[in-house]
């Protein structure tokens, strides 16, 4: 645990971001366009944690894969996946009060496309810095990412705490030596558990203001 939070880095898929079903819409339009079976629970639980590229790999199979490159340049993401997704309820204010008290605030996402479309869509696109995305760092569970937001912020990982809600996400954690906070998933192994963004300003001020 931080003796004092200096810096939160957060994930944006289940986190920043309620974008389970837009994320599933994407990959069964990719689907249903090659005329393949929609995802199954198992690849909905991948795809929801991996990078593009990866969840591309693994639910599209060899020969298709340059046909769904087609299709994907195809889908118009303004227009249809990103009215499916939504704000985590009482994350503004919690940024807002983060903020506040000076706590540095950045972005570790295994997604490559459309991140700063996304933040500004939500108006969320100030409060972030740095923000490491698939597109710029090896994927989690890889903690190049973390590492890169440590070195820019200066700052120790005893100092900060990265925020997610998946195994590749505990395990970028663990490989940066960042404690790990998890969101909404209690069978991950975590310093502190949270199951919304309305309790997390009582639970942690006294980390906040080093008492």
């Amino acid at each position: 645990m931080p003796c004092r939070l200096r810096g939160l880095i957060f994930d944006i898929d289940g986190v920043l971001l309620d974008s389970r079903s837009s994320n599933m819409e994407y990959y069964n339009l990719i689907r249903r366009a090659l005329q393949l079976p929609p995802l199954t629970s198992e690849e909905e639980e991948y795809c929801q944690m991996a990078s593009a590229e990866q969840s591309l790999a693994y639910i599209i199979p060899p020969e298709y894969r340059e046909e769904a490159k087609s299709v994907c340049k195809g889908i118009d993401y303004r227009k249809q996946i990103l009215p499916l997704l939504s704000v985590e309820p009482g994350l503004l204010e919690f940024l807002h009060w983060l903020k506040l008290h000076d706590v540095r605030l950045g972005i570790f996402t295994n997604r490559a496309n459309w991140v700063e479309e996304l933040l500004r869509y939500f108006s969320l696109e100030s409060f972030f810095f740095p923000i490491m995305t698939a597109g710029v760092c090896p994927p989690k569970p890889s903690p190049d990412g973390l590492l890169r937001i440590l070195q820019e912020w200066r700052l120790k990982p005893s100092e900060t705490a990265f925020l997610g809600d998946s195994k590749v996400d505990e395990q970028a954690a663990a490989g940066a030596g960042v404690p790990f906070w998890a969101y909404r998933n209690p069978l991950l192994t975590a310093e502190l558990h949270f199951c919304g963004f309305f309790n997390m300003i009582t639970r942690i001020t006294p980390l906040v203001e080093g008492r």
